[in-house]
């Protein structure tokens, strides 16, 4: 019996370390795009893995990767993450590409789009996936330099995902520049005092973190690359601190949570 009753106390203590902790079990099916061929090195992508570290660390326990981007396979799939793609395999069209990312989206998905894959320097540079909500940007109008080591900075705090964020906190990496469009809602900007390719650079009202509706879904734009870290080594790495809560609840907010 009084086994019994230490069990109990045990399992009610670990209970309470846990929610504490906000590592509250979350069965959200998640999908990351992640899929590299082989000899074909147009189709690569960065922030993947710790992307999906962020996650299965802090109570996301359906995290999977996906190769293919048609309804077929991302049947079940309630949030899809871009993290950082830089290109898709040859033969791909890139016209259906964006649809079928829309499309995800107008059926009710939830999509988070980082960095490259919002459409920036790359293959979506002046076709970005949602214009209507933001696109990058060059932060002078002509150099596409990455910002690095630049304080985020949260303006709306009205919104499920800027809630509980700190009022400031760094990125671990470097950052798309974003601008809004006509749709698009801007949470969290980048500090105008900011470093562009390791130069201490004065940019002008540049977003970090753009959302918007579409159809019966949602859309982030997340212009930090949140998967990677610079030290002790430029590698995947999860983010920590206020870019990790802004990271979950960006998934949160667009599984459809408030």
């Amino acid at each position: 019996m009084k086994m019994r009753k230490g069990w109990s106390t045990l399992i009610a203590a670990a209970l309470l370390m846990t929610a504490a902790a906000g590592l509250y079990a979350d069965d959200t099916p998640v999908g990351i795009y992640f899929n590299p061929v082989r000899g074909d090195d147009s189709s690569h992508c960065y922030g993947y893995e710790g992307t999906r570290i962020a996650l299965e660390e802090n109570g996301f326990d359906n995290v999977s990767y996906v190769k293919s981007l048609k309804a077929e396979d991302l049947k079940g799939i309630k949030v899809l993450i871009m993290s950082c793609v830089l290109g898709y395999p040859r033969g791909w069209d890139l016209k259906q590409v964006k649809e079928e990312q829309r499309r995800f989206v107008e059926n009710g998905g939830g999509l988070v789009l980082i960095q490259e894959s919002i459409g920036w320097r790359g293959i979506f540079k002046d076709n970005p996936i949602f214009p209507e909500f933001g696109r990058g940007v060059a932060h002078d109008g002509k150099s596409y330099g990455p910002v690095q080591l630049t304080p985020l900075l949260v303006i709306d705090k009205k919104h499920p995902i800027t809630r509980d964020l700190p009022d400031q906190f760094p990125m671990q990496y470097d950052a798309a520049p974003l601008k809004p469009g006509e749709k698009g809602r801007v949470l969290i900007m980048l500090s105008d005092d900011a470093i562009v390719r390791s130069v201490k650079t004065k940019i002008d009202k540049m977003a970090a973190l753009i959302v918007g509706e579409h159809g019966k879904g949602r859309v982030v734009l997340i212009g930090p690359l949140v998967g990677v870290s610079r030290l002790p080594r430029e590698m995947e790495n999860p983010p920590a601190g206020g870019e990790l809560k802004m990271l979950l609840n960006s998934v949160r907010w667009a599984a459809g949570g408030n």
